[in-house]
Parts: structure tokens; C-alpha cells; sequence
């Protein structure tokens, strides 16, 4: 059904200590991280069979004066649901997602219900 995609600039930070703070909120939520590169680093928790993989990528770039920032967030499961939380069909990992993606983006000072796109 979809993804929730956030993307938003963050002055005065580098795309290295986004990508940690990524890292240290998705272990603090025992979320694992499943890939990682120089600028993205994709984060799971859970199992497709049971109820919906969370699936938590970040992604930052060098831009003029700090980072450019995308966060997706969805449950990967027999279907890809979004994080919006406002839907009935899979509306417990839905809404966890929704936690766990809303409270990373809020660490980093952005207002996550002024950012997330569902579709």
C-alpha cells in the first residue's frame, strides 16, 4: 500500500552524525540495522510472519550550510503498509511504526505530522 516519507533539510549538521544518531535511536527501540552505507542506513525490527516487519531507512546528504535528510518508514509484510497511523487494515504495527518513526525525527528537532508524506 505504501511508504510515510519525511524530507527535510537540518542546518548546521553533518550527514556522518545523522546517520549515528540513526543508529543509536534504532538500537535504543531494539531496531537492528539490515544495510548501511557512507549516507544511508536501513534499520528492522520484527519479523514478516509474525506482525509486520518495521522498517525504519535514513538517508543524509551534504547540502549548502548542513544535511539533507529523507526518513521512510513502512511495515513490510505479505503487502507494504505505510506508518500513517490513521487506517484500520494493520493499525497495530501501523501505529508503532508510526511511534518509532515520529519519535526518531522528532530527535533531531523537526515536527514529524509537519514532514511525513503517507501513501
Amino acid at each position: 500500500m505504501g511508504r510515510s516519507v519525511a524530507r527535510f533539510f537540518l542546518a548546521g549538521q553533518a550527514p556522518a552524525g545523522i546517520l549515528h544518531a540513526a543508529n543509536a535511536y534504532g538500537e535504543s527501540v531494539g531496531m537492528q540495522v539490515d544495510s548501511l552505507s557512507a549516507n544511508h542506513v536501513t534499520l528492522v525490527k520484527g519479523s514478516i510472519w509474525v506482525t509486520g516487519k518495521r522498517v525504519l531507512s535514513v538517508g543524509a546528504w551534504d547540502a549548502q550550510g548542513g544535511a539533507n535528510v529523507q526518513v521512510e518508514a513502512y511495515v513490510e509484510g505479505l503487502t507494504e503498509l505505510s506508518a500513517d497511523p490513521k487506517p484500520f487494515v494493520g493499525m497495530i504495527p501501523r501505529r508503532d511504526m508510526w511511534r518509532i518513526a515520529s519519535a526518531f525525527v522528532a530527535s533531531l528537532s523537526v515536527n514529524p505530522e509537519a514532514v511525513f508524506v503517507h501513501s
